[in-house]
């Protein structure tokens, strides 16, 4: 049998070798095929597009056209989110100083403007003038009101402004427009300041009878108006008028602090009032001091005398004076009735009751006055006095029930309205 001489194909093994080799190059340049086809569709669209000024030019032109609707619970949202990003702003710079401010007038419905060398806030009642140095550093705030002629430098609103406190300008900037907040004209509002003015300098000189006293205990305890704080620049006037023992203990010495005149403007104790003007019907208010300091012959000491209200001492404003308790204080109707602020006995619910026995728009509490002791003495936490107050001594423990009583019935009190005794 003859033998087959086979052979292998290597011609045949080495195409194929070759032909597996190029693909990866093939593969590529129909990548870079496809690469050119897309760019020279870009290319022959290229003259279609804007550069990227001309797109912003075109987007700022339509914004200023303003051809879609604004969402004002949008753009309110975002100016309060704006205007809280503020807030947390370090202020640094003349700047910052500028749009903290500028912030804070908007927020309070007041005009801001700016000036070179200073800084405006301002009302149609009054403004405030902001000075700054050439550095852009703070060197005087001064309140003018359109029933003064002369302007007035405000120290305290200096000190809350180097302190960078903003919270506390703001509850200035609030007081001085609330003295304003009457429905009149212009003509007539400017005279609220000159009213509030007036009060503040009778109420000072009555507290002045007890200047002879350097013992703050003694004059809170005689003084017919309580110690006075007087007005801080927005600031109401501040009668103090009871302190507890409970406010003068101090945790870490276990002390009783003495009571100083000091410690009344360092920290709000007590139970105390704030000298407040408010929008009613129409009063005869004054607007020059009425109270007048003279000897009592047979005393030696002074003592008010009061003049009476008259076209030129006093004017008609759609106002009253209020003081404004720092606490709810529980008084019986029967007290009530004897200060004009309650109707006749048996109406306690009617809806002719005085609004300052309410409290955020809410009827007045009527209860058993200990019930409303107690609730204010436990800040809420105790509602009843059914179950008995407990005292816990050193060796025993006491409880104390209080019986129901007509007579007792009262209510929380948060203002008291006041004008001239005549009136």
């Amino acid at each position: 049998m003859a033998a087959l001489n086979i052979k292998p194909l290597t011609g045949v093994g080495g195409g194929t070798t070759n032909l597996l080799s190029n693909l990866p190059a093939t593969a590529e340049k129909n990548k870079q095929w496809q690469r050119e086809l897309l760019m020279e569709r870009i290319r022959s669209h290229s003259s279609q597009h804007k550069t990227f000024p001309e797109l912003s030019k075109a987007m700022r032109m339509g914004m200023l056209e303003k051809r879609y609707p604004l969402d004002a619970v949008e753009k309110a949202n975002l100016q309060k989110c704006l205007d809280n990003m503020q807030h947390c702003i370090k202020v640094t710079s003349r700047q910052g100083l500028v749009e903290r401010l500028e912030s804070l007038s908007r927020q309070l419905s007041l005009k801001f403007s700016d000036d070179s060398k200073a800084l405006f806030i301002s009302t149609d009642m009054f403004y405030l003038e902001i000075l700054l140095d050439s550095n852009g550093s703070l060197t005087d705030v001064k309140v003018h009101h359109e029933s003064k002629v002369e302007q007035q430098s405000c120290s305290e609103l200096v000190d809350c402004l180097n302190r960078g406190d903003f919270a506390d300008f703001t509850a200035q900037l609030e007081g001085f427009s609330s003295i304003y907040q009457l429905n009149a004209e212009s003509k007539v509002k400017i005279k609220a300041y000159d009213a509030m003015q007036a009060m503040e300098t009778d109420l000072y000189n009555i507290f002045q009878m007890q200047n002879f006293s350097k013992d703050a205990a003694q004059i809170l305890q005689d003084s017919a108006v309580g110690i006075v704080m007087q007005r801080r620049g927005g600031h109401p006037m501040r009668l103090v008028y009871f302190v507890s023992p409970y406010d003068l203990i101090s945790v870490e010495s276990k002390t009783l602090q003495p009571i100083t005149l000091d410690t009344f403007n360092n920290k709000s104790i007590g139970f105390s009032v704030t000298v407040n003007l408010e929008a009613s019907s129409a009063n005869k208010l004054q607007i020059l001091p009425t109270v007048t300091l003279s000897k009592d012959p047979q005393t030696g000491m002074d003592m008010p005398a009061f003049a009476p209200l008259t076209q030129m001492n006093s004017m008609l404003l759609p106002a009253t004076f209020v003081l404004r308790l720092n606490k709810p204080l529980p008084v019986c109707y029967n007290t009530l009735r004897a200060m004009g602020l309650c109707p006749a006995a048996g109406n306690e619910n009617s809806p002719s009751m005085s609004t300052s026995l309410e409290s955020q728009n809410k009827p007045p509490v009527v209860s058993n006055i200990m019930s409303l002791i107690i609730q204010t003495a436990s800040d809420q936490q105790t509602k009843t006095n059914q179950k008995g107050l407990f005292v816990h001594l050193p060796d025993q423990t006491h409880c104390y029930y209080f019986t129901e009583n007509k007579l007792m019935k009262s209510t929380l009190i948060h203002s008291v309205p006041f004008t001239e005794p005549s009136q």
